[in-house]
């Protein structure tokens, strides 16, 4: 084990099993909140027009980076140490930068989410895809985004503090995976990759 890995399970070994099931329990939550947003969104498409194909690509996208654990209810340090907002004694302050820093690991990712999710939201441009591409491209995303957040889901019960901050990271990332920009402006696809570079440091 190398200094930056013992550094990171000194980190987790400090968290305590109360504030471990607390964000797992804001997890799972919000993994079920999304299923069921996700079987909405399944059971729609076959009848909607083509001409709101792109809308609902825009609003699945939105929907599905709403429930990613980015919140700090999902973080076992922000629980643990975060009540008021002093942070004293956080290891993920410690060994990634406190999260209201400029530079820290915490906020490049979420101001790169949060750019991500503007560029979504401002894509109201004209089609530029095909309704077939995109009724071939759009079930797949759904399907696949619902069996990443069972798997999630299973994964949960039997995490450690370390796990789950590492479940989170490979989460995320393979959620904004899912999103169909090729069916959504290049912008977002840029946004997207700045989404996993910062991911790659979240934990």
């Amino acid at each position: 084990m190398d200094d930056r890995a013992r550094e990171l399970h000194a980190a987790a070994e400090a968290i305590s099993p109360v504030s471990l099931q607390e964000a797992k329990d804001a997890i799972a939550g919000s993994c079920q909140e999304y299923r069921r947003w996700a079987d909405l969104f399944s059971s729609r498409l076959n009848g909607l027009p083509d001409e709101k194909l792109h809308q609902f690509a825009r609003a699945f996208a939105l929907t599905m980076l709403g429930h990613l654990p980015t919140r700090p209810g999902t973080c076992p340090f922000c629980i643990q140490y975060g009540r008021d907002r002093a942070c004293a004694g956080c290891g993920y302050a410690a060994t990634h930068g406190r999260c209201d820093e400029d530079d820290s690991a915490f906020i490049l990712f979420i101001e790169a989410f949060q750019e991500l999710g503007r560029a979504i939201y401002q894509d109201t441009g004209r089609m530029c895809f095909s309704a077939d591409e995109a009724r071939h491209i759009l079930p797949s995303c759904i399907q696949s985004s619902i069996e990443a957040v069972l798997q999630m889901e299973q994964a949960l019960a039997s995490a450690s503090t370390l796990d789950l901050m590492q479940l989170k990271a490979k989460h995320m990332g393979k959620m904004v995976d899912l999103i169909p920009v090729q069916l959504l402006s290049q912008e977002v696809a840029i946004r997207r990759q700045k989404v996993k570079s910062a991911l790659r440091n979240y934990w």
